[in-house]
């Protein structure tokens, strides 16, 4: 479906730079929540949209006079290094895989660096005959953030692509399309960033998607507020990738920190669409955990943010980390701290 917003009370005033913006599959039902006039792409003559302020994925902008208006831009084909890291969660391993080979879109290699499983894992990723498939399997303990570098190393010795991404081994894509929607979208970009449903015990399913006002509600990664600091809701170019601190089990934040202060924020694109399952059922996850190597990680964590903050590019912004560390330093004092 191809739509046309117009917002104009008079298009007789339109003139020949006014610009019009193509849309391909963008829902009608999200259109019509932007309170402007929808109209048909075939009923479109003379249209000026003004969508800065409305977060809807715009395919093309052309000139009215432009003649290949309604013609939309060819769409790259992508490679994306999919990393997974996994330690004992046979329980959920198999979904995660298969919601990853599983996808519309071929074009990916995914990447299971196991870190020392003592259950049934590696039985499970042995079962599997896709060429698409890489096991790495750790000589010692990394944890998430070491077992997410020994994946980036061994994609950018040994593999031709565009794109990381990653999946926690306990959790899935939502469906089949995420892959092939996402490469819809992030051709030209550094980095893209999509929502998320939360999965409890008690079936609750709390979606949200991301959503900033500015480079610096972008920068800080507030969960839902903003942006989650998550190495999983971020689809990154493989130039601007960061490797992650690994003598901590909070990796994400400060991770996330260096990789926005190396982006053009102009380039990263706000997929506005559940596309993770965050599994909150499983009682292992390093995030539910509470336990003295947690205690001394949220220390170690705060740790890496100071010193980030001596190196960060955008000192612009120095003084709010500075706050929003120090109020981790109460947070752990009282022994309730957590990175989300």
């Amino acid at each position: 479906m191809l739509v046309a917003i117009d917002d104009l009370k008079d298009v007789k005033k339109l003139k020949e730079n006014d610009i019009v913006y193509v849309f391909d599959d963008e829902p009608l039902d999200k259109l019509l929540k932007t309170k402007l006039h929808c109209i048909h792409y075939t009923q479109v003559k003379k249209v000026d949209i003004n969508l800065t302020k409305y977060d809807i994925r715009c395919k093309k902008k052309a000139k009215i006079t432009d003649k290949d208006l309604f013609e939309l831009p060819p769409i790259k084909e992508n490679k994306y290094a999919i990393i997974v890291p996994n330690c004992n969660n046979a329980k959920y391993l198999k979904k995660c895989i298969d919601s990853v080979l599983g996808q519309t879109y071929k074009n990916l290699d995914l990447i299971i660096v196991d870190d020392m499983s003592t259950d049934t894992s590696i039985d499970i990723i042995k079962k599997y005959k896709d060429k698409r498939l890489h096991l790495i399997q750790n000589k010692r303990k990394r944890y998430n953030g070491g077992s997410r570098n020994v994946g980036i190393d061994y994609a950018l010795n040994n593999l031709d692509f565009d794109y990381f991404a990653f999946l926690d081994s306990d959790d899935w894509w939502k469906h089949d399309k995420v892959l092939e929607t996402i490469n819809e979208e992030i051709d030209g970009y550094e980095m893209a960033v999509i929502g998320a449903e939360m999965l409890y015990e008690d079936g609750v399913h709390y979606k949200t998607t991301n959503s900033w006002a500015n480079y610096e509600e972008f920068y800080i990664s507030e969960g839902t507020k903003t942006i989650w600091c998550t190495a999983w809701c971020r689809i990154i170019r493989k130039d601007k990738i960061k490797y992650f601190n690994e003598d901590t089990l909070m990796e994400d934040r400060n991770w996330s920190y260096r990789v926005a202060d190396d982006l053009d924020y102009n380039k990263v694109i706000n997929i506005k669409e559940v596309m993770y399952v965050w599994n909150r059922m499983n009682s292992n996850s390093v995030t539910k955990v509470r336990n003295p190597i947690w205690n001394a990680s949220a220390w170690c964590h705060i740790g890496h943010q100071l010193q980030f903050i001596s190196e960060m590019k955008h000192t612009e912004l120095k003084p709010i980390l500075e706050k929003r560390v120090q109020h981790c330093i109460e947070e752990a004092n009282k022994g309730v701290y957590t990175q989300y």
